[in-house]
């Protein structure tokens, strides 16, 4: 069962970067108009995502107390959920910087899970 839905969380991962991307440069750079679908599924995609990772870390044993890097992970997470609204929100340099940050913090956490390691660059 672990390789199975280790394998959709990956997968959601990858569709949720790809839908942060396409909102972001869609949405704010080239101005156009918001579709209420690409409003919301990214919502249900991050709640799968969320359950999927909950459901990988029971399988595997793992929790923030046995692995820091699982902490580390998780509070990357809101970092990123906050430079992602920022992001969205913001105009101008803010709002590039915001999105930088929150592509710079997905690079991380992926890098975190894939080497279990604090610092894995």
């Amino acid at each position: 069962m672990y390789p199975i839905v280790k394998q959709f969380h990956v997968i959601l991962v990858i569709i949720s970067i790809a839908f942060f991307q396409i909102r972001y440069w869609r949405f704010q750079v080239m101005g156009k108009p918001s579709q209420t679908w690409l409003k919301i599924l990214p919502h249900g995609i991050d709640t799968l995502l969320l359950l999927t990772g909950l459901w990988v870390a029971i399988i595997s044993g793992f929790t923030p107390m046995n692995s820091p890097w699982l902490m580390v992970k998780l509070l990357a997470l809101l970092v990123y959920i906050g430079f992602g609204a920022l992001a969205m929100k913001k105009s101008g340099g803010l709002q590039f910087f915001s999105y930088l940050l929150a592509s710079l913090t997905v690079i991380y956490m992926i890098s975190v899970a894939m080497n279990k390691a604090i610092w894995p660059f």
